[in-house]
C-alpha cells in the first residue's frame, strides 16, 4: 500500500517510545497480527479500528464495532468521522495522534476545543427509557469462512447503517459489544411510552430488511451464509449518565431494564423469532404494529416468568 508522508500518525504507547507511520489507502488497528497497526493492549478487540482515505486529502476513522470503543479527543467515536489534524485516538491504554500539513486540516476539530482542561464530571439521573439490542448471528461462523477485509468492511458498513437508522428515528447509540448493538430511546413522558417506542419498532423493523440487502453482500462471498440478526426491545427506568474526565470518558445506562432487554435479544434465537419485545413494549406500540404473545417465559436473572411477544415483520 502506497503512504502519503503528507498524513500520518504518531502512536504513544504506555512504556514505550514513540511511534511514527506515514498514512496510505487504508490502515487496520487492533490487536491481530493482520492489522497495519498491531496494539499489544487485551483492550483492544482483533480488528478494532481503521483509518481510510476518502479523497485526496481527507481521512476518516471507523470504529469496526469494537468492544471497548474507540475515543477522539474524549469522546466516543459512534458514527464514521472524518479527522481533523491534532486529533487525539484513544484505543485501550494507546493513544494515536493525527497529523495532516499546513493548509489541509490544521485547526483542531471541533470536539477537542475546550476539553483538555475539565474537571472530573459525575451526572447520573434516573430516566425512564426504550432499550434496543441487535446482535448479528452466526457472526463467528461467518468471520472465520470469509475472507477478513470483506467481512470487516461489510461489518463496518453494518454498524454505519444501523446507527443511521436509530439516530433518524431518534435514537442514540449506546455501544457496540463486540457484533452487538445497544441503543437507546429517553423517554420524554413515563406514562406515555409511545412515541419512543413506536419510533424503537420502526429502527428494529427497518434494520431486520436491511439485513436482506447485506445477505447479498454475503452471497457474494460464500453461499453458505444469510446475514441475520435477533432484536429484543424492553422499556423501563434505568440508571443513565456520564461517569469519568475527559481523558478517561464512561457512559453508563443500567438496571434491571437494561438486562431484560438484553435477555430478550439473546431469547430470540430460541424463539426462532427476529424481534422480541416485552409487555410494556407491546401495550404501548403504536396501533400499525402487530404482534404474535408467545405467553410467559424464563428469563435469567428474573424469578417470576415475563410476557413475552413477536414483532409480525409482514402483513
Amino acid at each position: 500500500m502506497q503512504s502519503d508522508p503528507a498524513f500520518k500518525i504518531i502512536v504513544h504507547v504506555p512504556g514505550q517510545s514513540e511511534c511514527e507511520q506515514a498514512l496510505g489507502e487504508r490502515l487496520t488497528i487492533g490487536r491481530s497480527s493482520q492489522n497495519e497497526l498491531v496494539l499489544g493492549d487485551t483492550n483492544a478487540s482483533r480488528r478494532h479500528a481503521e483509518i481510510r482515505k476518502i479523497s485526496g486529502r481527507k481521512y476518516r476513522l471507523i470504529d469496526l464495532g469494537s468492544a471497548n470503543g474507540t475515543w477522539v479527543n474524549g469522546r466516543r467515536v459512534t458514527n464514521p468521522r472524518d479527522l481533523a489534524a491534532g486529533d487525539r485516538i484513544s484505543i485501550g491504554d494507546s493513544v494515536i495522534e493525527f497529523l495532516a500539513p499546513e493548509g489541509d486540516a490544521t485547526a483542531l476539530s471541533e470536539s477537542s476545543l475546550g476539553e483538555s482542561t475539565q474537571a472530573t464530571s459525575t451526572s447520573m439521573r434516573n430516566e425512564t427509557i426504550v432499550i434496543q439490542v441487535c446482535d448479528i448471528r452466526n457472526y463467528t461462523g461467518m468471520s472465520e469462512s470469509l475472507p477478513a477485509d470483506d467481512f470487516s468492511g461489510i461489518i463496518s458498513d453494518w454498524f454505519k447503517e444501523c446507527t443511521r437508522i436509530i439516530e433518524n428515528q431518534g435514537g442514540t447509540i449506546d455501544k457496540f459489544i463486540g457484533d452487538a448493538v445497544m441503543a437507546y430511546w429517553i423517554v420524554s413522558d413515563p406514562e406515555r411510552p409511545g412515541e419512543e417506542v413506536s419510533s424503537s419498532l420502526i429502527a428494529s423493523r427497518k434494520m431486520i430488511d436491511m439485513c436482506e440487502l447485506f445477505t447479498q453482500r454475503i452471497r457474494a462471498l460464500s453461499n453458505k451464509h444469510k446475514f441475520r440478526v435477533g432484536i429484543g426491545l424492553n422499556v423501563g427506568p434505568a440508571i443513565f449518565g456520564n461517569i469519568g474526565t475527559p481523558e478517561t470518558p464512561s457512559f453508563t445506562v443500567v438496571g434491571d431494564s437494561v438486562n431484560l432487554a438484553f435477555r430478550l435479544e439473546a431469547l430470540s434465537k430460541e424463539k426462532g423469532e427476529a424481534v422480541l419485545v416485552s409487555n410494556p413494549i407491546a401495550e404501548n406500540a403504536s396501533k400499525w404494529f402487530k404482534f404474535k404473545a408467545l405467553g410467559e417465559a424464563m428469563v435469567k436473572g428474573k424469578i417470576e416468568p415475563v410476557e413475552i411477544s413477536a414483532l409480525i415483520l409482514k402483513g
